[in-house]
Order: structure tokens, then sequence, then C-alpha cells
């Protein structure tokens, strides 16, 4: 009897089972996913000016120094890139959707640092705008954008630009990005930017053999001091300025390097190389090396490499001195890095030629 209840409810299940599969084989099927909408078109975007090189920042440096108030003879030293916060830098569009709000993003190339851009990011945003009814729009880079992003450059604690750490964005053709509300709507267009010289092309010819033996690398002039007897070469194009330490300097738009030749008293060769360092307007001054050497005549010198402020920028020089009873007989040649790269070879050159009469 147990058996035939079993097989009774096994049969049961069964036909249950019969009865249900029709049902389930006809169940309406899950509708399938909305489509989409379709990407809104993107419109246009147009910079103006398309170029921005060497040749209109400095035209406009003079003026922008004067704004500034800066003395003029600080223009032959400024970088020719600050002169861009004067330039006005609009963008256009046309096309967008009604109301559209569109950034527009100057994409980074690989290789160039911008502070602040977190990994995988690609692009800053140096403006914002918001399209009209008509889909047009018009905007521009403010004074923070162009020094945060096309100066590269820090701020100080009073929020006015920190001149010292200006880093141009280098030279090159660069993508403006204008991207709106939708992920997908995007337009570009190229921007050439020459806020600093693009770098000279490899000579053509090898370079020049090492000068031999005691000859020097430069075609030079001569500096005497007839009251304290002694002479420094320097490089015969280097231009002679009226200063209380007697000042040379490079005969070019930047005017650096530049050569020092000074006598000061003190008891140490790094005091006697900060006094005249400020004796020249240098200030924060930083010796960064200093060690034991000697002239071609095997006269006892001290030589220094030193770090300092002038006139708001960052410098760096070689420093070679001599003690001469109380003072300090001082060649030294420095330089304004954002300007002229520091070449410790030939500083070092040009004020080993320190020589003292017999």
């Amino acid at each position: 009897m147990r058996a035939f209840r079993l097989g009774i409810s096994i049969v049961a299940m069964l036909a249950a089972l019969l009865v249900t599969l029709p049902i389930v084989g006809c169940a309406a099927k899950a509708p399938p996913p909305p489509t989409p909408p379709p990407v809104p078109p993107a419109g246009t975007i147009v910079v103006s000016p398309a170029k921005i090189d060497q040749a209109m920042l400095k035209g406009i440096l003079p003026a922008f120094a004067k704004a500034m108030k800066l003395p003029e003879a600080a223009v032959p030293i400024l970088p020719p890139a600050l002169a861009v916060i004067a330039v006005p830098i609009k963008f256009k569009g046309s096309g967008w959707p009604a109301n559209e709000l569109v950034s527009i993003e100057l994409v980074i190339p690989a290789g160039v640092e911008m502070k602040g851009l977190a990994p995988g990011e690609d692009s800053v945003g140096i403006a914002f705008a918001a399209a009209d009814a008509n889909g047009d729009f018009q905007t521009q880079i403010d004074t923070a954008g162009k020094v945060n992003w096309l100066l590269r450059c820090g701020w100080t604690q009073i929020l006015t630009p920190d001149l010292k750490t200006v880093n141009p964005l280098p030279a090159g053709v660069y993508t403006l990005r204008a991207m709106g509300n939708n992920p997908g709507t995007v337009s570009t267009t190229t921007w050439e930017l020459e806020l600093v010289a693009p770098p000279a092309p490899p000579p053509a010819a090898p370079p020049a053999a090492p000068p031999a033996a005691g000859k020097l690398s430069f075609e030079a002039a001569e500096y005497v001091n007839a009251d304290l007897g002694f002479s420094v070469k320097y490089p015969k194009d280097w231009a002679k300025q009226p200063s209380d330490a007697l000042l040379f300097y490079a005969a070019a738009p930047a005017q650096v390097p530049v050569l020092f030749v000074d006598a000061k008293e003190a008891a140490t060769f790094a005091e006697a190389l900060k006094k005249s360092i400020e004796g020249a307007g240098g200030t924060d001054v930083k010796v960064v090396s200093e060690k034991e050497s000697a002239l071609a005549d095997g006269t006892k010198a001290s030589t220094a490499v030193f770090e300092a402020t002038l006139k708001g920028y960052g410098a760096k020089g070689f420093a070679l001195g001599v003690q001469k009873g109380n003072k300090w007989i001082l060649v030294t040649v420095g330089t304004v890095e954002l300007l002229v790269p520091y070449d410790e070879a030939k500083f070092s050159e040009i004020a080993n030629t320190l020589q003292f009469k017999k």
C-alpha cells in the first residue's frame, strides 16, 4: 500500500509539471532595453589669437612692465612669456545645442609637466561658457588661468604670481577641446604657443674640439685693476655697465650671464661673497658648495657655487675669491636660469682667469 501511495504521488507531480510547462513556455519575454538618446551634435570652437609667439610677447612686454609699475631697466631681464597676462585670449563657438554648458580644456602632451593633473587625466579646464538660444558662445581665459596653466607659475602668500617659479609651457602646437554636458559632445581645434623660444636646431657641423691647455674657449677682453694689482679676462663681446661692483654682462637681449669683479672686507670667503652679491642687488644668497682651489700660478683661492634672487628671479652662479690682506678679491659669474642656463664649465673658466701682477 505504501508503494502504491508513492507511485500515485510521483504521477501527480509529473502531471502538474506537464500542465505548467506550456504556461511557462508561453510567458512574455522581458522588453529590450530602451535605445539611448542620440548624442547631441558638437559645435565649433575657435581661439583668438590662434598663435602666440615671441615677437608678439616682446612687443607687448614694455607696456606690460610699465602697467605693472616695474622699472624700465627690468624689461631686458623679464621673460617675454609674462606678457601673455596682457594678451586677451578669447574662445568662440557656434552650432552647439541651445543653452549648452561648454567647458574649454587644454590638452597636455605626454612628457609636459602640469601641477595638479591627476593620473589618467590629459587636460586642464581653462575656461567655461554657456551657449545661447542659437547655440553660440563666447568666453576667455582669465588671469589666474594664464598664470596657473600657461606660465605654470606659483603664488606668493599675498596671492600675487611668484615670478621666481615662472615655467612657461614649451613651444608647440596644442589641442583645445570643447566639451558639452554630454561627454560625447566634443569639438577640438589647435593652438600654437611660443611662450618660450623654440629650441635651436642642432648644429650641422660637429662640435669644435676643446681648447688646448692654457687656451681659452672664448675670444677674450681683459679688465685690469691697477690699484689692487689684478686682471680678469671675459668674453670680448660682453658689455660694461656702470656699477659700484664692476659689472660686465653678455651683449644679448637677456643681458645675462653677468660678471662681477669686486673687493670686500670680510673674515671668510662666504661672507665676502654674500656682501658682493647683495651689493649688486641680490637677495636670499645661499652658498650651495664651497671648496679650496688655486689659480694657474698656484695662488691659493676659494670657489663656490651659489644661488640667489636677482630682481625677483632665481639666479645661480660661480664665484672665485683670493684673500689679499684684509680684503677678498672676488670674481663672480652668474645668470638668471629662466633666461640663460647655468654653465659651470664656462663660468669657472672665466673666473679662473684672475691673475695678480708679480
